[in-house]
């Protein structure tokens, strides 16, 4: 009897582009399973797969040559009854009992049904479901099973490190959507379903965190905390600090670096908003039911919506206010003085024309409520206590322009405007942005960028490309992109010295962050992520 497909080592199929990843080439931007987008539009995209992502998307830009996974046989070539348009591919590996569909690309493969290929030949190239090459470039990639009706996680099949490409890429900030009710259920890229096409929906949760699209306010920025200079001859040690399969996604508490929160429960009941002590290594107390609340960025104040009423929360003495919103969800300033909320009027559809969106800001009693801007598509968030920070879609040149208004007298700001701008983040205080660029036709131009938040500054590129998260105002932790690993190396980078040091040594101390699920405490001396090899939390602390 021959070992099935999954469980070879290796596994019998390679990645679908002989090119390395990278921001000019190809980087992961939407796994199999249990997403996010998923969740969002499995009535609109995936109601005939169980309402899940039932391939992988590797973003690239169009034309990137795509190759054969191993010897095989085409089967069909621009069969859209398998969809994935506008065109297709599938190729039949028998030693492996797998089929490899090929979707949204750019022309009709030069191939035909019953053609042999051989592992690494180029079979298609890569294009964009909307033929444009602007709107969303990508490969989608199903492994099936030979009768087409079942499709599986290609990482059970593909030889990759998995682990070290999910450190930079998605689509989104959260990958999977937890189920409240099962909330460790599909939470991992090696943890996914199989797919059956015409089965029920898997995904149809009766409480589910991240909320819909427009159910949530504009993201929270980072707390400026003070913090210490990073030691320079520091030490790290690691330990575990929870109990097998706890937990996924932890956050910090905005100020106290001795405490996390995780969402957490036993299947068939809802879960657990749970406080963590990092002292003694396990929870020491149930906040409440999840769905955790949505708090100001200090945790000082609470934001609630009940049909068209929002209430704002003084959490010291239980104050409340109600505000005119309009039922829609507000983010609180920095300095907890003001609220910013976003309408709009439609859903946003990726490869669609965006629909119009309105930003408001008011004071924290809901008094001086306005629209500072009006735009279609796009989106806002707090830098600080005055300034918002507004992206705008260039969806004709794949571009984003950056802009800020101060709501002290609505003033505007143009940052700029960037093609491929993925991965904005916020560093705390609100003085820096960091981003990156992808698939630019001049590659130079591609790689990770910091940017500071005032008029006429200018753009500095990086020395390197990897996961990041923000230290304090000037400095992040960082993970290089190694396609040739799954052990990862934490090292750190300080925008005003330019300072570059790798902190731990892959040799001594094999560091895998599963899902790409890390974060920095608001002290900058402690990491909490998910260990790819026992699937539980792990803490990675700064000692002397």
């Amino acid at each position: 009897m021959s070992m099935p497909a999954s469980a070879q080592t290796p596994k019998p199929l390679g990645l679908p582009i002989a090119l390395p990843p990278g921001p000019s080439t190809w980087l992961v931007g939407q796994p199999y399973g249990n997403t996010t987008g998923a969740y969002n539009f499995g009535d609109e995209w995936y109601s005939a797969g169980q309402g899940l992502h039932f391939g992988i998307d590797i973003s690239m830009p169009c034309g990137t040559p795509l190759v054969a996974m191993a010897d095989g046989e085409v089967m069909f070539v621009d069969n859209l009854s398998f969809g994935s348009g506008p065109h297709n591919l599938l190729i039949r590996h028998n030693d492996s009992g797998l089929i490899a569909l090929y979707g949204h690309l750019l022309q009709r493969p030069a191939l035909n049904p019953g053609q042999l290929v051989t592992r690494g030949q180029e079979v298609a190239q890569s294009g964009d479901p909307d033929s444009t090459c602007v709107s969303r470039p990508h490969l989608h990639l199903e492994i099936r099973s030979l009768n087409y009706n079942t499709t599986y996680n290609p990482i059970a099949y593909i030889e990759a490190p998995w682990n070290s490409l999910a450190t930079i890429g998605s689509f989104s900030s959260a990958s999977f959507e937890q189920d409240l009710d099962n909330p460790r259920q599909w939470m991992r890229l090696d943890d996914q379903p199989d797919v059956v096409f015409g089965g029920r929906r898997l995904n149809a949760y009766i409480a589910a965190w991240p909320p819909e699209n427009g159910q949530q306010p504009p993201d929270n920025p980072p707390v400026a905390v003070e913090t210490t200079p990073l030691l320079e001859n520091s030490t790290w040690t690691a330990r575990t600090i929870s109990y097998e399969g706890c937990c996924v996604n932890p956050w910090w508490h905005p100020t106290n670096s001795d405490t996390l929160y995780v969402i957490d429960g036993s299947p068939g009941q809802r879960a657990a908003v749970i406080e963590w002590s990092i002292a003694s290594s396990g929870p020491v107390n149930v906040v409440g039911q999840a769905p955790p609340p949505y708090l100001s960025p200090d945790g000082s104040h609470q934001v609630n919506v009940t049909g068209a009423v929002t209430t704002i929360t003084r959490l010291s003495d239980n104050v409340a206010w109600d505000v005119p919103t309009s039922g829609v969800w507000p983010a609180i300033s920095t300095d907890n003085s003001r609220l910013l909320w976003i309408t709009r009027s439609g859903e946003s559809v990726p490869g669609q024309p965006p629909p119009p969106v309105t930003i408001w800001v008011s004071d924290i009693d809901g008094t001086n409520g306005r629209f500072i801007v009006s735009q279609p598509g796009g989106g806002a968030t707090w830098l600080d206590e005055a300034r918002v920070l507004v992206t705008t879609p260039v969806t004709a040149e794949r571009a984003t322009t950056l802009s800020i208004v101060d709501t002290r007298d609505d003033s505007q700001t143009l940052l700029g405007t960037w093609q491929g701008l993925r991965g904005l983040s916020i560093a705390p205080g609100g003085g820096r942005l960091l981003f990156y660029r992808t698939f630019n036709d001049d590659p130079a131009l591609d790689g990770i960028y910091t940017l500071d938040t005032q008029a006429e500054a200018q753009p500095q590129k990086l020395p390197w490309f990897g996961g990041w998260r923000w230290r304090d105002a000037d400095s992040v932790y960082y993970l290089p992109l190694d396609a040739t690993t799954n052990v990862q190396t934490l090292a750190y980078y300080n925008f005003a010295t330019g300072e570059d040091r790798r902190l731990t040594d892959p040799a001594n101390f094999p560091l895998t962050i599963a899902n790409g699920d890390w974060s920095v405490s608001p002290d900058g001396r402690r990491i909490v992520y998910l260990n790819a090899a026992d699937l539980t939390m792990w803490l990675l602390e700064e000692t002397a």
